[in-house]
């Protein structure tokens, strides 16, 4: 990558980063100040008149009304008139609307505002992943998308630690908890003098998105000032797919994946609806147990472990399916939750007077520390876990369909994000003096949500890009025609991927000009695909895999054998059964594989999987090694 290309992606990562950092910021504020809210009498509260719990959860669900609304408007918006003017406008929005929703005069104008502020995030999630994985270069979209969704539980983190310095204590008066109210929104719109300037001075606009709208010359000045290349047209759709599988868009999600889709934006719903319930309601409910600082320190444990999840758990994933360990967070999420209810069950709690004078249970040091840990872990099973289903989503679905796979994904899963504001001001006023049935009730639809993943059927493997043949140019002399001559396979597939050893690859050339009649190479490209690299033009093949395996090919053939290749696309824990299935298709005789990326435990487990899914399938393991009497092969079981 050129220097100016890195300066290029790092700059547009930074200022995504940052964007995000203020959307957590914003996730967590609300709640943080919430419990100042319910405080006073009319004519003398932060808002003019106190809210119940219930009016509470309502005036928190506004927000993401606007959310959702923005979200769903900013990919329409971003294909018209550019992701860069997206990015900008959202950004002085939100800020905006943060600065008028911290001086509104009573709860009306503060509910407007918040659906206003929520319109800007809104649109800057919805435009960030699609900007940043059009800047990433192929093979580091993983790593830009993991470090710029990182923003996202930094911000709930320096939100929920200014709230701790900035809040005064329950029993201050009116006029210093609504002088507080005033500085904690008022921070939120600090991007409109910060990120915003450098924005506006670094962020360019897509070259992807203009050579899409037509713009050749524009992207080609921006290619030239940036580094950025400008993509070639996408690879052509794969001979003789079936008909249902070229529909593409809403309407191929629904024909094909029905119930899969309903899952998963129930999976999503239920997993939105427990992070902004907890974020929303966590620090006013458990003010009696741990008094108003302490229940901030659980908001700020609960976005560290949300911090955790995202960032471990993405590794997890790249190994194991995210399908596989969204259960196991939501697992996590259950029993977490679950033994919070637990634990607070043996707590005496004061009453809802005591607890606005400022009296709290009487909760020994090891028994907040023990709440303290828990909490972490309710951030990993909830906040954690978010991310890893919009990669479930991104993974699940083939490449015509996934836009609108994870559109529904996001779309159907924010009316959890509305609900759980909602839902948590109910359980606050319904169980204020049995709080252990609320964390009850949350561990019962992290349950669900479970369940539901669980249940949710296996994803078809992806298809395959079309056949490529020898160029006519590197072809030996002679025509290549059909071996005569005895041999050991009737037709070896090769399995290969862009990191393969040069003297490895020159050795299983030679093997099966030797061995096999005729050879498919299959060039395996098992990059990831994370929700942030999805758009309506998706599509998974890297040009670079598709001149490889051309070199491939042609080396092959020169040598007089038969030989034909595809791009296989399949994620890292779906590759072995893609594979087989391959095989099978071709009636191979024999699998040599010849991968090189993740070293020779990441191949010993790609024959490991072969074999389960096939354990007839004759495999050889191409080995990187000097030895004459290996030959760069030896047997796999």
């Amino acid at each position: 990558m050129s220097k100016k290309r890195r300066s290029t992606v790092g700059w547009v990562v930074t200022l995504a980063f940052l964007g995000l950092v203020f959307d957590g910021y914003d996730l967590v504020v609300y709640g943080a100040v919430l419990p100042r809210f319910l405080l006073g009498e009319p004519g003398n509260a932060v808002l003019g008149t106190p809210l119940t719990a219930a009016q509470a959860g309502v005036v928190g669900s506004y927000a993401m009304i606007g959310v959702t609304i923005g979200a769903l408007v900013a990919g329409t918006l971003g294909d018209i008139i550019g992701r860069r003017g997206v990015v900008l406008g959202s950004l002085a929005w939100f800020s905006l609307g943060m600065l008028l929703s911290a001086w509104a005069p009573n709860v009306t104008m503060f509910s407007i505002w918040r659906v206003v502020t929520g319109l800007g995030v809104g649109a800057l999630v919805g435009i960030t992943g699609a900007i940043v994985a059009e800047f990433a270069p192929p093979g580091k979209k993983n790593l830009a998308t993991a470090l710029t969704y990182a923003g996202v539980p930094v911000g709930s983190l320096l939100s929920a630690l200014l709230a701790m310095g900035v809040l005064p204590p329950m029993t201050a008066p009116i006029s210093a908890h609504t002088q507080a109210f005033h500085i904690m929104f008022s921070i939120g719109a600090l991007p409109l003098v910060t990120v915003l300037p450098l924005a506006i001075w670094k962020m360019p606009e897509s070259v992807a998105w203009l050579a899409s709208r037509g713009k050749m010359e524009k992207a080609r000045q921006v290619s030239l000032k940036t580094g950025i290349p400008v993509p070639p047209p996408p690879p052509a759709p794969v001979a003789g797919a079936k008909a249902s599988e070229s529909r593409a868009g809403w309407a191929g999600l629904f024909s094909s994946y029905l119930v899969p889709t309903i899952l998963i934006g129930l999976i999503s719903a239920g997993c939105l609806l427990l992070v902004y319930s907890l974020n929303t309601w966590l620090p006013q409910i458990m003010q009696g147990v741990m008094g108003p600082t302490g229940a901030l320190a659980l908001l700020l444990v609960l976005n560290g472990g949300a911090l955790v999840g995202t960032l471990f758990g993405s590794r997890f994933a790249d190994k194991y399916s995210p399908q596989r360990v969204v259960a196991w967070g939501f697992l996590i999420g259950v029993l977490s939750i679950g033994l919070i209810g637990l634990v607070v069950s043996t707590i005496a709690l004061p009453s809802a007077a005591d607890i606005k004078k400022g009296i709290t249970a009487e909760a020994g040091v090891g028994m907040v520390l023990l709440l303290l840990v828990i909490i972490v872990f309710v951030g990993v099973g909830t906040s954690g876990v978010q991310t890893l289903i919009y990669a479930m989503a991104a993974n699940y679905y083939r490449t015509n369909v996934r836009a609108a796979g994870v559109a529904w994904t996001g779309g159907f899963g924010r009316l959890g994000g509305i609900a759980g504001p909602i839902l948590g001001g109910v359980l606050a006023a319904a169980f204020a003096a049995n709080i252990e049935y609320i964390f009850y009730v949350l561990a019962g639809i992290a349950l669900l949500a479970m369940i539901f993943t669980i249940v949710l059927p296996k994803p078809k493997t992806e298809a395959t890009v079309a056949q490529i043949n020898p160029a006519a140019a590197a072809v030996a002399p002679a025509p290549v025609e059909a071996v005569t001559a005895p041999r050991l396979y009737e037709t070896i597939m090769v399995v290969v991927d862009e990191t393969g050893n040069e003297l490895t690859r020159d050795r299983v050339t030679k093997f099966v000009a030797l061995t096999g009649r005729k050879v498919h190479l299959v060039y395996l490209a098992p990059e990831r695909v994370m929700a942030a690299e999805v758009s309506v033009n998706d599509v998974d093949i890297d040009p670079k895999h598709v001149g490889d395996l051309q070199e491939y090919v042609n080396r092959v053939s020169s040598l007089g054998i038969p030989t034909t290749g595809q791009v296989l696309s399949a994620t890292l824990f779906t590759r072995g059964e893609a594979v087989v299935q391959l095989a099978e298709e071709l009636h191979a005789d024999l699998i040599i594989l010849n991968t090189e990326e993740g070293g020779q435990r990441a191949k010993a487990e790609l024959a490991e999987q072969v074999a389960r899914s096939n354990p007839l399938m004759a495999v050889l393991i191409a080995r990187s090694t000097q030895s004459l009497q290996e030959a760069g092969l030896s047997f796999a079981r």
